[in-house]
């Protein structure tokens, strides 16, 4: 038992350390990124919807601070 438990703690160890290398690092680059992530946008019946239905129901108006949410971040790093 003792020599599983030392072979995982020993594992781990040198994972750590070679993700400490940046053997492991994942380059992050706006332009990369920008490119799959899109702004939320809300068809003509959707729009029509959330004005006929006020207020919001808990579980949408979540949802909708969600969309503002991700819309700020697409606008302040995708442009």
């Amino acid at each position: 038992m003792k020599s599983t438990a030392g072979r995982c703690r020993k594992a781990t160890a040198i994972f750590l350390t070679a993700c400490s290398l940046s053997a492991c690092a994942i380059p992050v680059r706006i332009d990369a990124d920008c490119a799959w992530s899109k702004p939320i946008r809300f068809s003509e019946a959707t729009k029509a919807w959330l004005a006929e239905h006020v207020p919001w129901p808990a579980p949408v108006r979540a949802d909708l601070v969600k969309i503002a949410r991700h819309n700020e971040k697409h606008r302040t790093f995708c442009g």
